[in-house]
């Protein structure tokens, strides 16, 4: 859908998740359906949209369709989808006892059976009937009622994940990591100048390389945003522990430094099932220990 032919939705990108969402407005053709699919987005019934993870060639996709893609920095609200998501796991919890309380009545109590041939069994037989009826929809909204229940704990987790300053620094770092392959990808690339028979190739090469740049570069600024607004607590770096210090950790409790390395300390856990085991740890999840918190010999 290029050239004259007119926009079709809207699409944004949402910096919180860094995915591409496309609202066409309007059932797609065969043949845009198939590209859609093939570029990689996946239908969310519940957004009406297409979704999928930001690269340099979904973007392009996206802008055969629609004139510009907006921006949004967090657009989901945690609390309402938690809410949402347990609203509509007790309305399906209500209808299935409902359904199940009806599967039991009507039926001739004490598990009479069939009389063949007597005037109550047309009558006898269709009771039973609906009772299997409403069983069956007992079970499959009980199915609903479940599977809500596990998007509530989801929207749970994910408004965790996305308040704790420990999973934001990983995400920082990850970024970072990811920066640092694309930077060189792009040094490489410069260090080899084109001729002209590969100049059309290494333009092309050399924008994708950047617009890469680019777009990490705004989402370490938005993570970096995110976690000063989190308002974490202090913490030393890793320069500031030496072998042989004692500190406390998250994860693995009471430990001993073993070495300092420039992003991660190595460390020997002194208490708990696994002591005496090691582990790279990062400097925010160190708390050194001073020599009033040590226990004493003898």
């Amino acid at each position: 859908m290029t050239g004259d032919r007119e926009t079709l939705g809207k699409a944004t990108y949402h910096l919180d998740d860094d995915t591409l969402r496309w609202n066409p407005g309007a059932r797609l053709d065969a043949d845009a359906y198939a590209r859609t699919r093939a570029a990689g987005f996946k239908w969310w019934r519940g957004s009406e949209a297409w979704v999928a993870k930001w690269t340099p060639g979904r973007e392009d996709f996206l802008l055969e369709f629609v004139g510009e893609i907006g921006h949004e920095a967090d657009p989901d609200d945690p609390d309402a989808r938690i809410t949402r998501s347990a609203g509509r796991a007790a309305a399906a919890e209500s209808r299935s006892d409902a359904r199940a309380r009806a599967a039991m009545q009507g039926l001739p109590p004490g598990g009479e059976p069939v009389k063949i041939g007597h005037h109550s069994e047309g009558r006898h037989r269709r009771a039973i009937e609906r009772s299997d009826q409403n069983m069956r929809k007992a079970v499959e909204e009980g199915r609903k009622a479940e599977y809500w229940r596990g998007r509530a704990a989801g929207a749970e987790r994910r408004a965790r994940q996305k308040s704790d300053p420990g999973v934001v620094r990983r995400r920082i770092e990850k970024l970072e990591a990811e920066r640092r392959v694309v930077q060189r990808s792009l040094a490489d690339l410069e260090a080899r100048p084109p001729t002209p028979e590969t100049q059309a190739s290494w333009d092309r090469s050399a924008a994708h390389w950047r617009r890469w740049t680019e777009h990490l570069e705004l989402r370490l600024e938005f993570e970096r945003a995110r976690l000063a607004s989190l308002n974490p607590e202090p913490f030393a770096p890793a320069t500031a522990y030496k072998k042989g210090d004692v500190v406390d950790t998250r994860r693995y409790g009471r430990c001993e430094v073993v070495r300092v390395g420039p992003k991660n300390v190595k460390v020997r856990q002194l208490t708990g099932p696994t002591k005496g085991w090691e582990w790279a740890v990062p400097p925010y999840e160190l708390w050194p220990v001073s020599p009033e918190e040590m226990p004493t010999s003898g």
